[in-house]
């Protein structure tokens, strides 16, 4: 576990420093106190990356207008490990035990269940926000994920480029070729993990909600294999479309109550504890690949619930035997308050 941290130039805070007794710590303070920037460099120091901004925009603005040129968070945990990331002069390095490195190596990153405020809206928000916050989760599981989905970008707008300007079938193939091999790869690693939820899903819901209902996630890809996706290009293309109309940037996962879709007839609480209970499914599976604690860093999960609520949400056994940092205006079992 971390044992303490310390921040300096880090968004408002100029050098701050945090110890932490125990694996459950919920940060509490007025909305602009700093509490998410203390998850956030957590974030940064266990994966080497912000879910927030890129690294530039993290620099301290203080009130003066001035902005420092560096910044740097210093980890300490309990094994005796010290990890420290610095970014200076638009360079970043990770320091692990003194040894250093251009960014953190994969052996060192650390399986990481990450919720943001605007994760509330998986069920009602686009199909985007749905494909990234279940893509986050099997990068980290398989590295090559992350790998394929960057270069399927980068194929994928080059393909879109090329039917712009207009373009020949047999210039186009050479892309489809990429483009088809990269869709199947990632459509079965998130036909994978996503049906690995879902045969846990509903477990989680109802310990959560201590209710008998029937939860069901499906990922949802017309075209599956490279051939179908290599002939649905063809058609396409045949038929004078000026984009890319198919492929895994256009694929949803959809979410069922009781075999009805969540999207229309679930209720905000409903809502809720099915993101809770995905957040919690994949908690455990994380402990399961890696045979390890995972950290949970929840930004303002258990916003508009009540503190009998939030006590439950947190003394969810999956969230008490991994790592906790957690942020909220106000908390009965805050251990951290902000001024």
């Amino acid at each position: 576990m971390i044992k303490k941290l310390r921040i300096q130039n880090f968004r408002k805070h100029s050098d701050f420093v945090l110890d932490f007794s125990d694996d459950f710590a919920v940060i509490t303070g007025e909305n602009g106190s700093g509490k998410t920037s203390i998850i956030e460099a957590i974030y940064i120091a266990l994966n080497g990356k912000s879910w927030r901004s890129n690294f530039q925009e993290i620099l301290r603005d203080d009130k003066s207008g001035e902005i420092a040129n560096w910044w740097r968070i210093d980890v300490e945990f309990n094994s005796e490990e010290k990890r420290t990331v610095k970014f200076q002069n638009e360079q970043k390095s990770f320091e692990i035990d003194e040894k250093s490195f251009s960014r953190l190596p994969a052996k060192n990153k650390k399986p990481v269940i990450l919720f943001e405020p605007n994760d509330l809206q998986l069920l009602y928000g686009s199909p985007t926000r749905r494909r990234d916050f279940f893509d986050r989760f099997i990068a980290q599981i398989e590295p090559t994920h992350q790998t394929n989905l960057n270069k399927f970008s980068r194929i994928l707008k080059q393909r879109n480029s090329l039917l712009k300007r207009g373009t020949s079938t047999d210039e186009l193939f050479v892309w489809d070729l990429q483009f088809a091999d990269l869709a199947e790869k990632i459509i079965i690693a998130r036909e994978k993990w996503i049906a690995k939820i879902g045969e846990k899903i509903t477990e989680e819901y109802n310990k959560i909600a201590h209710q008998a209902d029937q939860i069901a996630i499906k990922y949802s890809a017309p075209q599956k294999s490279k051939q179908q996706v290599l002939h649905q290009l063809n058609s396409d293309f045949q038929s004078g479309w000026p984009t890319t109309k198919i492929g895994p940037q256009t694929h949803d996962i959809k979410f069922t109550i009781n075999r009805h879709d969540a999207k229309l007839t679930a209720s905000r609480g409903e809502n809720r504890t099915i993101i809770f209970a995905i957040l919690a499914t994949m908690t455990e599976l994380l402990n399961m690949e890696f045979n390890e604690k995972v950290y949970l860093i929840f930004d303002d999960l258990d916003s508009e619930l009540d503190l009998n609520r939030k006590d439950s949400l947190y003394n969810l056994p999956i969230f008490r035997k991994n790592h906790l940092f957690a942020t909220t205006i106000k908390s009965s079992n805050s251990t951290v308050e902000l001024k």
